[in-house]
């Protein structure tokens, strides 16, 4: 069998090992969709991270395609739906609960971007580069007493919660399952959270249902000295009325490791609203989604995924 891992840079040892046992693996760094549709055309298993929407385009373009690998949990990168039609199968880290608790990378992420944002680090950097010392300039505010709200409390929502305790704050919730075994203030719905919190936190997974969850009407909701932080999916958040709300400065901040386009944006992003406010000195902080992409996080689920595969094509 041919496996083609197309974003290979210091991808897991032990995983390309565990893949070499069943096929030839043909390691890649491809940049564009014309060449990775050349590469696939004899292709029967397919690892991939975030780099291309695999659209039904992409599918067609290998047809002897059997698995898709990606060690993700979100899956909007990949048109499955279209994929299983074929008769094609993903594995993937969704649902794997218990493994991923062990993964910190994203709470992680979501406190350096909280951070940043409440103390106003990447304008006092970029000051500083520019020559000045101007300390006065960037006063921030402490964490400790402050409310933070999450939007789910799923595995990440529970981590990040775990962090606040240490800062000593008083954590909120809405989350539309039942949750029992904490001590976190609940809240029935979204909007009592976003007017109750100074801190909100988003940590739901996309899907039909959660496009734009956090709509206009969830946004109006937010205190006007309040930020907002998103490590989930861009989709989730309604980016054009957001904008508007911090062109009126009628949010304190915004962070975020996601965009709404990022993935079909061909890493042409000059137009996006959300960066243009960022360098137009607005209080918007991004990153290109790297919230998982640590060195430690990225070897234990390729390993992962791959030793599911192999579970799974074994019968176990």
């Amino acid at each position: 069998m041919k496996i083609v891992v197309i974003e290979s840079q210091d991808f897991s040892e032990q995983a390309l090992l565990l893949l070499s046992e069943i096929g030839t693996v043909i390691l890649l760094d491809v940049q564009d969709e014309n060449s990775l549709q050349d590469y696939l055309k004899d292709a029967d298993i397919l690892f991939v991270r975030l780099r291309f929407h695999i659209s039904a385009k992409i599918i067609d373009s290998a047809p002897q395609l059997k698995y898709i690998l990606t060690a993700t949990t979100g899956l909007d990168h990949i048109d499955v739906n279209y994929f299983q039609s074929k008769g094609g199968e993903v594995i993937s880290l969704k649902g794997e609960y218990d493994f991923l608790s062990s993964i910190p990378s994203t709470a992680e992420h979501t406190w350096g971007l909280i951070l940043a944002l409440m103390r106003n680090m990447t304008k006092a950097f970029d000051d500083v580069k520019n020559g000045f010392w101007r300390r006065d300039l960037f006063k921030g505010n402490n964490l400790k007493g402050k409310k933070i709200g999450l939007l789910g409390l799923g595995r990440v929502g529970l981590q990040v919660a775990s962090y606040a305790e240490v800062f000593g704050m008083e954590i909120g919730f809405y989350d539309h399952k039942n949750i029992e075994k904490t001590n976190y203030k609940s809240f029935n719905n979204p909007k009592e959270l976003f007017s109750w919190a100074d801190i909100i936190s988003i940590h739901i997974p996309l899907n039909h249902e959660n496009i734009h969850f956090v709509n206009g009407e969830l946004l109006d909701q937010i205190k006007s000295d309040a930020v907002l932080i998103n490590t989930s999916r861009g989709a989730v958040v309604d980016e054009i009325y957001l904008c508007q709300l911090i062109e009126k400065k009628m949010i304190k901040g915004y962070a975020s490791d996601v965009l709404e386009n990022e993935i079909n944006s061909k890493n042409n992003l000059e137009n996006e609203r959300l960066i243009m406010l960022a360098k137009q000195n607005y209080n918007v902080i991004l990153t290109p989604h790297i919230a998982g992409a640590t060195y430690e996080s990225m070897e234990m689920t390729e390993e992962f995924v791959v030793g599911k595969f192999f579970k799974m094509i074994n019968g176990n």
